[in-house]
């Protein structure tokens, strides 16, 4: 008899943690979203209500706070109700919530691939003439800052000039720009 309440709690506490984490999960709103979300946490509830029951079965002392009692309408609560049904709805939960976890599976993957095919990333320390800010590759040669990055990266540069260099390069211009409100 010591064995089988040890089993039945264990049961029920593996169960009842199972079922907190459904209920509990910080990103609660996502989880209900997938298919078969509701079914799984309904049934992991009868499992866990069903196992709760068989638990007092065993412990004369808890009957006094169990309004069921040891009769028939307690074995059919336990066993239909609790089990059955908590163990069908888990099986039809799962039936219908792997598939999509398994499309949402893959769409990250493929969103992942796309990421990375897209993504090159400079890091590490990158020797840059001060004067002429000219890159040294890992050769030993200057290149152009252009060159190096457009090399190493998947950047595309388009030039323009800048307000200060325009002021400097070409003070005219800029003079005719800051009066029609262009130049900032």
């Amino acid at each position: 008899m010591r064995m089988v309440v040890i089993e039945e709690t264990v049961r029920a506490l593996i169960v009842g943690v199972i079922l907190w984490t459904l209920i509990r999960k910080p990103n609660k709103s996502d989880l209900s979203r997938i298919a078969g979300w509701r079914l799984l946490t309904s049934g992991f509830a009868l499992i866990f209500f069903g196992s709760l029951i068989d638990i007092t079965d065993n412990f004369e002392s808890l009957n006094r706070f169990v309004f069921i009692g040891d009769t028939h309408v307690e074995a059919f609560l336990e066993k239909v109700v609790g089990y059955l049904a908590g163990y069908i709805l888990v099986a039809l939960g799962i039936l219908r919530w792997l598939p999509k976890v398994i499309e949402h599976n893959k769409m990250v993957e493929k969103s992942l691939e796309e990421a990375n095919k897209k993504v090159n990333i400079l890091s590490g320390f990158i020797p840059i003439c001060a004067s002429c800010k000219n890159i040294r590759n890992d050769k030993g040669y200057w290149t152009e800052i252009e060159t190096y990055i457009s090399e190493h990266s998947a950047a595309e540069f388009t030039h323009g000039i800048c307000p200060d260099c325009t002021e400097k390069l070409y003070p005219e211009y800029s003079k005719e720009l800051k009066e029609m409100g262009n130049l900032s």
